[in-house]
């Protein structure tokens, strides 16, 4: 089985590539430079997505591509050259795996596409626990590319066949930024709350990468099953030392409306986003507490 990886070099990537190669899955990254490390089991190819050709070329003979590539800081480039950026890469990917009947897509989602990740606006969720079926309503660059990327994939494996999976993962935590993570979360581990309090949401790389690799081997069910399933994919709680609820009446007044009061009844720090259906349908199982960012990298 042949599987590309997009942005494979990229931050995210070198989590998927590990955990590939941790589960024998052999596989090649794709992107504008090789990875720092190249684990056997793993090769690299060159390809710029702004390119529709040369990724059309690229993803020739591909059975599955993992789509990670896109600029992940809004903040740090113009949100013109994110909007463009993102936008064009997802459809020259799309175009490519149309043309050469690639069978299965994997699309590095957001939970940005909501509105309620990076945002420019405080919006209030009209129900909690947020699931895959409440409206998405993004409002700035970056969440415009990702709910329009998927609204593409979505439509694109429909239209033409394929599978795709979109996996909505929130805020990524890896090595390379545990230097402002622990001082984000220091005042969270004495009890305290930060002073203009959201959501609260977090992942691991190494859950990201998890969900990439049971993305890769989800299983759709009935010939006639729709081809296309997003997953909120994060952590078992925020990162917040405040039951979930009372941090969402601080941000809000009154809590919107609760569809199912028993899911904080069982977890009272769970995300306001619902992760139910990536446990069910995936197998996603978080590994990592935020209490314990410092010692992740040695964690199996």
């Amino acid at each position: 089985m042949k599987i590309l990886v997009t942005g494979g070099a990229g931050g995210v990537g070198e989590y998927v590539t590990r955990e590939l190669v941790k589960h024998g899955i052999p596989h090649t990254v794709l992107d504008l430079r090789p990875p720092a490390i190249m684990p056997d089991g793993v090769d690299f190819v060159r390809c710029d997505l702004m390119n529709l050709q040369e990724t059309k070329d690229t993803l020739r003979g591909c059975d599955a591509v993992v789509h990670l590539a896109a600029i992940p800081n809004a903040f740090v480039d113009p949100p013109e050259h994110v909007m463009s950026v993102n936008m064009v890469t997802c459809y020259n990917v799309l175009e490519a795996v149309r043309e050469n009947g690639v069978p299965r897509m994997v699309y590095a989602g957001s939970e940005s596409s909501t509105g309620f990740g990076i945002h420019n606006v405080k919006l209030r969720p009209l129900y909690l626990p947020i699931d895959e079926a409440h409206p998405c309503r993004p409002h700035e660059s970056y969440s415009f590319t990702k709910r329009f990327g998927e609204e593409m994939v979505e439509n694109y494996a429909r239209a033409y066949g394929f599978e795709a999976i979109t996996l909505r993962y929130c805020g990524v935590w890896m090595k390379r930024d545990v230097h402002w993570l622990v001082d984000l979360i220091e005042p969270c581990r004495r009890g305290e709350l930060p002073a203009d309090p959201w959501f609260g949401c977090y992942v691991a790389a190494q859950d990201v990468a998890q969900s990439v690799r049971l993305a890769l081997q989800y299983q759709f069910a009935g010939e006639e099953a729709d081809r296309h399933e997003a997953f909120y994919i994060m952590a078992d709680t925020t990162f917040y030392p405040v039951p979930t609820l009372d941090v969402m009446k601080r941000v809000f007044g009154e809590l919107p409306e609760l569809r199912d009061p028993g899911y904080y009844a069982a977890n009272p720090f769970a995300p306001p986003f619902d992760i139910r259906k990536a446990k069910q349908l995936l197998g996603y199982a978080p590994t990592r507490d935020w209490r314990e960012i410092e010692q992740w990298e040695d964690q199996s």
